[in-house]
C-alpha cells in the first residue's frame, strides 16, 4: 500500500514538474517571438528615423531580456545569463544612440546586440525534426 502510494505520488510530482517546465518553455517561446517582432519593428523605425517608436521598441526588448535573464538565472545557466546581459547592454547602447538621433549607428548597435542572441541560440537551442525548437541546458 505504501509502495503504491509512493509511486502514485512520484508520478504526480513528475507530471507537475513536466507541466511546469512546459509552461515555462511556452512563456520563454513567447518572449523569443516577441523579441523577433520587436527587433523588426525597431529596425523599421530606425530606418524611418522615428526615434519615439524606436524607443518604445527598445523598452519592450529590455523588458523581455530581463525575463530571459531571470529564466537562465533560475536554472543556473551562467552563459545564458551572460548572453542576455550582453544583449541588454547592447540594447541600452541602441537607446543612447537613438537619443542622439544617430539612427544608422543605432541600427549597427542593434545588429551587434542580436549577435548575443544568436550566440545563445547556438549554445542552447536544438531544432527538432518537425521544425520546432527545444531548449538545451548544459
Amino acid at each position: 500500500m505504501k509502495l503504491a502510494f509512493g509511486l502514485a505520488l512520484c508520478a504526480c510530482l513528475t507530471g507537475a514538474v513536466l507541466w511546469a517546465q512546459s509552461d515555462d518553455f511556452a512563456e520563454y517561446q513567447g518572449w523569443m517571438k516577441s523579441n523577433a517582432a520587436t527587433v523588426a519593428d525597431i529596425s523599421k523605425n530606425l530606418t524611418a528615423k522615428d526615434g519615439a517608436a524606436a524607443h518604445t521598441g527598445v523598452r519592450k526588448l529590455q523588458e523581455n531580456l530581463a525575463m530571459v535573464m531571470a529564466y537562465w538565472q533560475s536554472r543556473n545557466v551562467t552563459d545564458g545569463v551572460r548572453f542576455a546581459l550582453d544583449a541588454t547592454y547592447g540594447v541600452a547602447q541602441v537607446d543612447v544612440l537613438i537619443s542622439q538621433s544617430k539612427f544608422d549607428d543605432a541600427a549597427a548597435a542593434l545588429k551587434t546586440a542580436q549577435g548575443s542572441c544568436a550566440n545563445c541560440h547556438m549554445a542552447h537551442r536544438d531544432k527538432a525534426p518537425d521544425g520546432s525548437f527545444k531548449i538545451k541546458i548544459k
